[in-house]
C-alpha cells in the first residue's frame, strides 16, 4: 500500500513541476515592478528598467545604468546618452548625447538619432543640421571654423550643401537661432550640455487603469493563465512588460479575476477555466487508473498464491 500511495503521489509531482500554480509568479513580477529604478537624482518606473528594477517591468530598449558617479545612462541606437531628468508625470526625459558634454569640435559627429516607435521629439526642440568638411565657409549658413576640421555650418535646412562633404544632426530648443552669421559655438555647447527632451511612447491609459484598478486590474500579459484566483494584497497593480510577446502588462494584485483582463470578454476567461479543468481532468484520472492497475495486481498475484 505504501508503494502504491507513493506512485500516485510522484506522478502529482510530476504534473505541478510542469503546470506551477501562477499566483506566485504573478506576485514575485509584481514585487520586482514596484521597484523603482535610482540613480543620483534620478527616479525611474515603468516604462524603464535596470538597477534594481527587473527586466520584465520595462521596455527591452530602455534599460538605465548608473555608473560609480552616480550618473544614469541610457544606450540606444548605438549611442550612450546622459539621463539628465525624468518626468513620469508626462512621460518625458532629458536626454543628451555623451560626447557632446565636452568642446563641440572634439566631438563624434553623428547624428542624434532615436527609434521613433519608441520616442517623440518634444514640440519645443527641433532638429538642426550641421555640415562640415567645407571648402569654404557658407556664406548665407551660421557657421564656425573647428581648429582641427575646417569650417562647419549650422542650418534648419537638411539640404546638404553641394561644398560640404558630411553632415549629421542634433537636436537643440526651437529658440536656437541658426541665421546668425557667425556661429556663437559656446553658445552651442551650452545648449548641447543642457540637452534635449523626449516624450516616451507608451500606453499612458492602460498603465493608469493598472495603477489605480485595485483588485480590478487591467491586464495584458497573455502569460498568465486564469484558474486559480489569488488573494489581493493590497490596493493596486504594478505596469510591466511583456518580454514574449513585447507588450505592456499589468501584474495585477488579484490577477485571475474576470477584470483582470482588459480587452477580453468573460467567454474567454471561461475557456481558460474550462482548459484548467480539463488538466485537472486528466491527472485525476492518470491517478485513479494508476491507483486501480496497482490494485489489480496485487489482487491477481495474491490470487496466484
Amino acid at each position: 500500500m505504501y508503494h502504491l500511495l507513493t506512485s500516485c503521489l510522484v506522478i502529482f509531482f510530476i504534473f505541478t513541476l510542469f503546470h506551477p500554480l501562477p499566483c506566485a509568479s504573478s506576485q514575485q513580477k509584481l514585487g520586482w515592478c514596484e521597484t523603482l529604478f535610482q540613480c543620483g537624482n534620478i527616479t525611474a518606473g515603468f516604462p524603464f528598467w535596470g538597477g534594481n528594477r527587473h527586466k520584465d517591468c520595462g521596455n527591452p530598449l530602455l534599460k538605465l545604468h548608473c555608473n560609480k558617479n552616480n550618473i544614469t545612462s541610457l544606450f540606444i541606437s548605438n549611442q550612450n546618452y546622459s539621463v539628465l531628468h525624468v518626468d513620469q508625470a508626462s512621460n518625458t526625459l532629458t536626454l543628451t548625447k555623451q560626447d557632446l558634454l565636452s568642446s563641440f569640435c572634439s566631438s563624434k559627429f553623428t547624428n542624434t538619432t532615436l527609434p521613433t516607435e519608441i520616442f517623440d521629439l518634444s514640440p519645443t526642440y527641433k532638429r538642426v543640421n550641421v555640415f562640415y568638411h567645407c571648402s569654404s565657409l557658407l556664406p548665407n549658413l551660421s557657421s564656425y571654423t573647428c581648429p582641427e576640421i575646417g569650417p562647419i555650418s549650422v542650418s534648419d535646412n537638411p539640404e546638404h550643401p553641394e561644398t560640404c562633404r558630411s553632415g549629421f544632426t542634433l537636436n537643440v530648443p526651437t529658440s536656437f537661432v541658426t541665421k546668425e552669421k557667425n556661429l556663437n559655438i559656446t553658445n552651442l555647447e551650452s545648449v548641447l550640455r543642457k540637452g534635449f527632451e523626449v516624450k516616451v511612447k507608451i500606453d499612458e491609459n492602460a498603465c493608469q487603469d493598472c495603477l489605480s484598478s485595485h483588485i480590478r486590474c487591467h491586464g495584458f500579459n497573455e502569460n498568465l493563465t486564469p484558474g486559480v484566483k489569488c488573494h489581493p494584497l493590497s490596493d493596486s497593480g504594478a505596469c510591466g512588460y511583456n518580454q514574449t510577446s513585447s507588450t505592456f502588462a499589468c501584474y495585477c494584485k488579484d490577477p485571475y479575476s474576470l477584470s483582470c483582463r482588459s480587452g477580453k470578454s468573460s467567454v474567454q476567461w471561461i475557456k481558460g477555466g474550462v482548459i484548467i479543468l480539463i488538466l485537472i481532468g486528466v491527472v485525476v484520472f492518470l491517478v485513479f487508473f494508476c491507483c486501480r492497475t496497482r490494485i489489480f495486481k496485487k489482487r491477481k498475484t495474491s490470487d496466484d498464491r
